[in-house]
């Protein structure tokens, strides 16, 4: 009783402004700690405020600003220089995403030319063509090669991006784990410790489908159960998984997300020839963008076809609806359980 008498009384006769500084310094570490924006005045706020002072800045170890989520301003891009100069200023920085739309390409060279010697999660890229530039391959993969410790990378270039994965030179990221990237960049990748890679598709990059997977095939250790989510239209998808089951038959997690309806006969039967060639597959997820509302009564047809086809099937997701088998038997399983049953739960960054 003694101690909480004389910290009560301590209290009493400490002025209102010092307990304030007191809980605002004890607080600042916590508040600064990992910094969530959505693109708008509070990002122009918090650059002036790290900007202005080292100390807030030191503090950050995670940054990340978002579109809004009512849509985004065509002024939304006036932010790109402060998001760059801010992002610059967190020495402490361990985890940073800006979505590419927020970027001019200037800019974003200008971030791809910095170094965060803690970053370990990146979320980053350029949403134009002028990307396709050997001198902004090299840009970014200089960028990667300085930044040894990744241990989760999302490159934000679409496919179109790109014109050859041979204008990268290779890069080595011994620490990762995590990639999403278009496939012509993964050739480029030396990562021997992978365990989850979503693939981003285009016509061109089908060219070198074997490559991409071969590429990935090195890096995988052969004891880890791992996921490969592929990103394209229907008519590509075939010719994915096709290489895939001739290139990675023992991987546990499949995800397909497709951007039309679900698929034709024609398309499940392909995989129905393909998925015997998956020696461990045990999670199966088929998502599309747009949906027929007719498919819903098709959907357990299509399950059956791909369950006698890959029998080592443990749960399969059909774009809104999921099973799991339970003794044998097809059971209906929530969405939510069966992404974190197979690893599909959110990306961390």
């Amino acid at each position: 009783m003694l101690s909480t008498r004389r910290h009560r009384a301590i209290a009493e006769w400490l002025p209102n402004e010092i307990i304030t500084n007191l809980f605002r310094d004890l607080c600042r570490p916590i508040v600064y700690r990992v910094v969530d924006l959505e693109a708008g005045a509070s990002v122009a706020d918090f650059g002036g405020t790290v900007l202005s002072n080292a100390a807030l800045a030191g503090l950050v170890r995670s940054y990340s600003v978002n579109l809004p989520r009512a849509g985004m301003s065509i002024a939304v891009k006036s932010l790109s220089s402060i998001l760059v100069d801010s992002s610059k200023a967190l020495v402490r920085l361990e985890a940073l995403s800006i979505s590419s739309l927020l970027l001019t390409d200037t800019d974003t060279g200008n971030l791809f030319r910095w170094t965060f010697p803690h970053l370990v999660r990146c979320s980053l890229g350029a949403a134009s063509r002028h990307w396709s530039d050997t001198e902004q391959q090299h840009t970014l993969a200089s960028f990667l090669i300085r930044h040894p410790g990744l241990e989760s990378l999302h490159i934000q270039l679409g496919p179109h991006n790109l014109e050859r994965s041979s204008a990268m030179v290779r890069i080595p990221l011994l620490q990762l784990q995590q990639l999403r990237c278009p496939s012509r960049i993964i050739p480029s990748i030396v990562a021997p410790g992978i365990k989850r890679v979503k693939i981003y598709w285009d016509d061109g990059g089908l060219n070198d489908v074997d490559t991409v997977f071969a590429a990935l095939k090195a890096m995988i250790p052969s004891d880890v159960p791992f996921i490969c989510s592929n990103d394209d239209y229907d008519e590509n998808l075939s010719t994915v998984v096709d290489s895939l089951s001739r290139n990675l038959p023992p991987i546990r997690t499949l995800e397909l997300c497709r951007y039309e309806f679900p698929p034709p006969n024609a398309v499940i039967d392909h995989f129905k020839n393909c998925l015997p060639r998956f020696t461990g597959l045990a999670f199966l997820s088929v998502q599309y963008m747009s949906r027929d509302p007719a498919s819903t009564r098709k959907e357990e047809e299509q399950l059956n076809v791909l369950s006698d086809a890959c029998p080592t099937l443990e749960a399969c997701r059909l774009h809104q609806r999921a099973w799991r088998k339970v003794d044998g038997m097809w059971e209906k399983y929530p969405l939510i359980d069966f992404d974190v049953l197979a690893g599909l739960e959110s990306w961390a960054l």
